[in-house]
């Protein structure tokens, strides 16, 4: 399998500056992540005292955000596959940019909400999540999942809590915001202008490949101020060879794969929202419960990493399956009265796990439609989890109500994980033939 699997790339090396490409999709993932993720939480106390709201209404927005970005993937996708990622992830940055501002000279919940919910979750959709993941699958074809996996490296989530913590401790809750904000416009405004688009001499094709251009439309340096032409040229080629969003969604490896990310993304949400609480049931509580939380979280760095580099040796839907299986594995032994240590080790396995998502869903999309239709079918496949992951979390809480356990929950999310199994197999088979 994993002869296969890297066959479909080895003729293509990637271009000289694909690292440079890397570079700024990890860059603008870890800014627009970890400045709005990291630094949320610290904000909660200073957002209730100088709103007058209390702790459900300031933490509530924080499910906006992730609706909004799944929503707005939908729209992005396709936009990115007619348009330059420049323009549109210099956008992003500057949504996110606007929305600490708008915070640090705001004290209105309304729009504490509607910066949440139409400033930083589309910002997350352009310049944290579909436009990183495109970029790269465009230039990579060569340890395509394992540099997803390194983009994906949450580096600066780790970092702003105790940067927040300290600014709003010495300078307030406006410092704090405009501090995010120059953070976001000094890092990603100059390195968004420089991403091109597609590496010179070559377009995208099915499954990954490329196809060579005229040496007239090529663009050999990396600098920036591409000639407009040569630019229009280029994206007109890719479009051409790309997929519309009608052709993908009558693909049934599109849906097996949107599937299969829908289920493993709701059970992360279900772990992340309710961890501590499940520890509860199992009489863990306090510093030792949030220990299983963190331990999580910094498994998930491992993860993306570990499984970017499976998801290389046997490709995306394979990558997928076999996250499925160990998850399925692990949440069913997550149930059983474990030790501290085993749960430890139980807990943490399903946050490396669940980290490896991205790199093998991208990878397998890349694999099934290429590159040109990549950040498409990318944007559909996000919309399409928000379902998923809110009749997930439901449940878990009804169940949770009508049992006083999680087991059944966890149970049925083991169950959708073994289903989907075949569903990532399927995916696995081969690229789509266009008719």
């Amino acid at each position: 399998m994993a002869g296969i699997a890297a066959a479909a790339d080895a003729g293509l090396p990637n271009h000289p500056n694909a690292k440079w490409m890397g570079l700024i999709a990890g860059l603008s993932h870890n800014m627009i992540v970890g400045c709005l993720m990291g630094s949320f939480s610290v904000m909660l106390a200073s957002v209730e005292s100088r709103m007058g709201v209390t702790r459900a209404e300031s933490s509530s927005v924080g499910a906006l955000v992730l609706f909004g970005s799944a929503i707005i993937g939908a729209f992005v996708g396709p936009l990115m596959g007619r348009y330059s990622l420049r323009p549109l992830m210099f956008f992003g940055a500057a949504l996110m940019v606007t929305g600490f501002l708008t915070l640090a000279f705001s004290t209105s919940y309304p729009l504490y909400i509607a910066v949440y919910l139409l400033l930083f979750g589309p910002s997350m959709a352009i310049a944290g999540s579909v436009g990183p993941a495109t970029l790269v699958t465009r230039w990579f074809s060569q340890n395509r999942g394992l540099v997803l996996g390194l983009v994906h490296l949450s580096l600066v989530v780790a970092v702003v809590p105790l940067f927040a913590t300290w600014i709003l401790a010495h300078y307030g809750a406006q410092a704090t915001y405009l501090t995010m904000g120059v953070l976001v416009a000094v890092f990603l405004f100059p390195a968004t202008l420089m991403i091109r688009d597609y590496p010179p001499s070559t377009v995208p094709g099915i499954g990954g490949k490329g196809l060579a251009m005229p040496a007239a439309e090529a663009i050999e340096d990396f600098v920036p101020g591409e000639a407009p032409q040569a630019e229009a040229d280029k994206h007109a080629t890719a479009n051409a060879m790309s997929l519309t969003v009608p052709q993908i969604l009558k693909n049934p490896a599109f849906w097996a794969i949107a599937t299969v990310a829908g289920l493993i993304i709701t059970q992360i949400m279900m772990l992340t929202f309710n961890m501590i609480q499940i520890a509860a049931s199992h009489g863990i509580t306090g510093y030792d419960a949030a220990l299983l939380q963190a331990i999580m979280s910094f498994s998930g760095m491992a993860g993306s990493i570990i499984f970017g580099w499976v998801a290389d040796r046997i490709g995306g839907g394979r990558g997928m399956a076999l996250i499925a299986l160990n998850c399925a594995i692990l949440l069913m032994l997550l149930q059983l009265d474990l030790s501290y240590p085993a749960r430890a080790v139980v807990t943490g396995l399903l946050g490396l796990h669940g980290a490896g998502m991205i790199p093998n869903v991208s990878r397998a999309l890349a694999h099934s439609f290429g590159p040109g239709s990549f950040s498409r079918a990318f944007g559909m496949q996000s919309a399409l989890s928000v379902p998923f992951t809110a009749i997930g979390l439901v449940a878990m809480g009804i169940s949770f109500d009508k049992t006083q356990s999680y087991d059944m929950a966890l149970t049925g999310v083991a169950i959708m994980m073994v289903i989907g199994i075949p569903l990532a197999l399927y995916a696995a088979r081969k690229p789509l033939i266009r008719a």
